[in-house]
């Protein structure tokens, strides 16, 4: 027998449609699907339909709050971990920048000390060391023409020794090291600024001075015996080390250094976190030796002139402690001894054996 299906009565959209089901078939009107005579109340696909519209139970959310919570936790603590390491490796660079570039500047005053532009000292000069460091007057200085006396190149004052008045904020327990010398540049005699010490040196045979060290009056000729001789800066530094930057304000060991240029006496801060440093001094065993024979913290002083090398010892820690550290090392400073800071500050030790050129070079 022939299906026969019944059409519904044309009706508009807006009314109601009563779907004629055919055996066996489904129809889907607007959206709805009907379901077959001889079939079930819902098709396989109506309950897969509303298996995916029910979410998820508390359980699986509070399972996948908790691995969320868990993996939130560790990305946390390995940016904690990661950016503690990059900032203490920045302490750490500062540190060893701040040692070497302290370095760097003890050692290129060290091997100019001695430098008296034209001036040679003669077997027969004579040396000194000046009573007052912190005086600016030239009769003060140590240069004597007439006998001929000049000032010792280097000398050093051990951490028992008084401190200099024009030396403020001293860190007890350090050393202190004194270079004397020229500037590398030559001045003309016209050119002299007023107020300032230059070292003229005589070439001409009938001068009666090798030298003069004034602020003025400067007369001595070159070979021609016509043209004045060209004029060379006096410089002296005191270097020490501070107990703090900008006094008043922190407490960052620094070196520092006053220095005596242009008749007046300025103090200077050279590098910070400089905590402690110390000199040994190598001697030369005689006034016509060039190598060091003996090393001492304290020579003599009749020895200062013979001082031909010196090895400098610092000690630099970081400007900012380092939370949950504590320093238990020890750290050696040549002849100035063992040193047990603590704290919770880094450090690292520098050493180097500077030659005094000016000095050793001329006995070669």
């Amino acid at each position: 027998m022939k299906n026969i299906i019944h059409k519904p009565a044309k009706e508009t959209l807006n009314k109601s449609v009563r779907p004629e089901l055919v055996e066996g078939r489904e129809f889907q009107i607007i959206g709805y699907v009907l379901p077959s005579v001889h079939g079930s109340t819902s098709s396989p696909r109506t309950k897969a339909l509303t298996r995916r519209q029910a979410g998820m139970s508390l359980v699986e959310m509070m399972i996948s709050l908790t691995i969320g919570l868990v993996l939130l936790a560790g990305i946390t603590s390995l940016i904690s971990r990661q950016s503690i390491a990059r900032v203490e490796m920045e302490k750490s660079s500062r540190q060893i920048e701040n040692g070497r570039y302290a370095m760097q500047l003890l050692n290129d005053d060290i091997e100019h000390a001695g430098f008296y532009g034209e001036y040679a000292p003669s077997s027969t000069t004579t040396y000194n060391v000046p009573a007052d460091l912190c005086s600016t007057v030239v009769a003060d200085l140590g240069w004597n023409s007439a006998t001929p006396a000049i000032p010792v190149p280097v000398r050093g004052y051990t951490a028992a020794d008084a401190t200099p008045s024009c030396v403020s904020d001293r860190l007890a327990g350090t050393a202190m090291l004194v270079v004397r010398r020229t500037a590398t540049a030559a001045v003309a005699a016209a050119a002299a600024a007023a107020g300032t010490s230059y070292l003229q040196t005589s070439r001409c045979n009938s001068d009666t001075m090798p030298f003069v060290l004034n602020t003025g009056g400067f007369t001595l000729k070159q070979k021609d015996c016509a043209t004045l001789a060209p004029l060379y800066k006096y410089i002296v530094r005191i270097y020490y080390v501070s107990s703090c930057s900008v006094c008043g304000t922190d407490t960052i060991p620094t070196l520092k250094m006053v220095e005596f240029v242009d008749g007046a006496q300025t103090v200077i801060p050279l590098v910070e976190g400089i905590e402690n440093m110390q000199f040994d001094y190598g001697i030369a065993a005689s006034a016509t030796s060039s190598f060091a024979a003996s090393y001492t913290t304290t020579p003599a002083a009749a020895d200062w002139a013979n001082v031909v090398t010196v090895r400098a010892n610092l000690l630099a820690r970081n400007n900012e402690s380092t939370p949950g550290y504590n320093d238990t090392k020890s750290y050696t400073l040549g002849g100035g001894g063992t040193v047990s800071p603590g704290g919770a500050y880094k450090r690292h030790l520098y050493s180097q054996l500077v030659r005094v050129v000016n000095v050793s070079g001329r006995r070669e």
